[in-house]
């Protein structure tokens, strides 16, 4: 079992946590933790990696529990991140075929929270891509989370548009729709290698 935090578009090594488990807690009892993957993703672009995060309403103190950190409109902060993932993932294979699903979520399918807006793009990724985790919610303070992370060559390379527009090596562990939009359907098989990795890893840790 995982105990997992909440995650904005999480990383591919969140995901192929959550594709390997046999059972997900999703910590729900926290404190809000500024400026880690509860409000922030890394997208992969033609000059690097790239931060999108989200504005939380200025009460948000780390003393808020996590369920009640509101999401702000200040810096109209969520059109620009689908401006920049319509600039970046335009040209990719798959992002016409999921855009207005992830739109939706985004705009219009959750309650104005973080956490309702980070699981709501969770159950999406997890449809869109075609899996299904048993993942449950803590009742109390789970004592911290895991966090998933790729050790030096665990990462299964994939095909990034961003490598051919910027001539850039492979950029590893990036934010989930990285990978959504450039494998597609193949995305699955993706997140069963490296899962399978990351638990060959921690077998001969």
């Amino acid at each position: 079992m995982f105990v997992l935090p909440i995650s904005y578009f999480g990383p591919v090594s969140y995901y192929a946590t959550l594709f390997g488990a046999d059972s997900v807690v999703i910590e729900a009892c926290e404190h809000y933790v500024k400026q880690t993957l509860r409000n922030r993703c890394l997208i992969a672009t033609y000059t690097g990696a790239q931060t999108l995060s989200i504005n939380v309403q200025k009460g948000a103190q780390p003393k808020i529990p996590i369920r009640e950190v509101q999401l702000s409109d200040h810096g109209n902060w969520m059109h620009q991140h689908l401006y920049s993932l319509a600039t970046y993932y335009g040209n990719s294979p798959f992002y016409e075929f999921y855009i207005d699903e992830i739109r939706d979520v985004m705009m219009h399918g959750h309650d104005g929270t973080l956490f309702g807006l980070d699981e709501a793009l969770r159950r999406k990724m997890c449809e869109l891509i075609g899996f299904e985790t048993n993942v449950t919610y803590s009742h109390e303070w789970m004592g911290g989370c895991d966090f998933p992370t790729l050790a030096d060559g665990d990462a299964v390379p994939y095909y990034q548009v961003a490598r051919d527009e910027g001539r850039r090596p492979f950029q590893s562990d990036m934010s989930i729709v990285d990978l959504l939009f450039n494998m597609g359907p193949e995305s699955i098989l993706v997140l069963r290698q490296q899962a399978e990795r990351m638990m060959l890893h921690r077998r001969t840790r």
